[in-house]
């Protein structure tokens, strides 16, 4: 499984729409097998969704991202887990270990059960259950 993080330095980049770097991560049997980082190639969205399927992305764990740009994303067949904040690192043992759906580490107001934040939104890109 490959793993996408949008990153600004050591953390989650806040808005997918806007970062300039991945880390890509494969994961095999519930460990990181390895990982690098690459340039976002365009600023243009549909671009940015083509890239990840180029790049052979499963899931994509990010902060914000625009409806617009989260659709393209998951048309081609690629899970979203939004709407996430942390350091890169912890974020991954998270994933790993099904813990993502803490609320350390989600933006301000988008874990499950806030009364603020992203709730219109989030209705058609929901929290799924699982390794996130």
């Amino acid at each position: 499984m490959k793993v996408a993080i949008p990153i600004y330095g050591d953390y989650v980049s806040n808005v997918f729409d806007f970062a300039h770097r991945l880390l890509l991560v494969d994961i095999e049997n519930g460990r990181e097998a390895e990982r690098c980082e690459v340039e976002i190639e365009s600023r243009l969205l549909p671009r940015r969704a083509e890239q990840l399927k180029t790049l052979g992305v499963d899931v994509l764990v990010c902060g914000a991202v625009s409806r617009v740009l989260a659709n393209m994303v998951t048309q081609s067949g690629i899970e979203i887990l939004p709407f996430v904040t942390g350091r890169v690192d912890s974020i991954l043992g998270a994933y790993m270990t099904g813990r993502l759906v803490r609320p350390e580490f989600s933006m301000p107001g988008c874990w499950p059960g806030a009364r603020k934040g992203f709730g219109r939104w989030r209705r058609g890109c929901r929290w799924r259950g699982g390794k996130r």
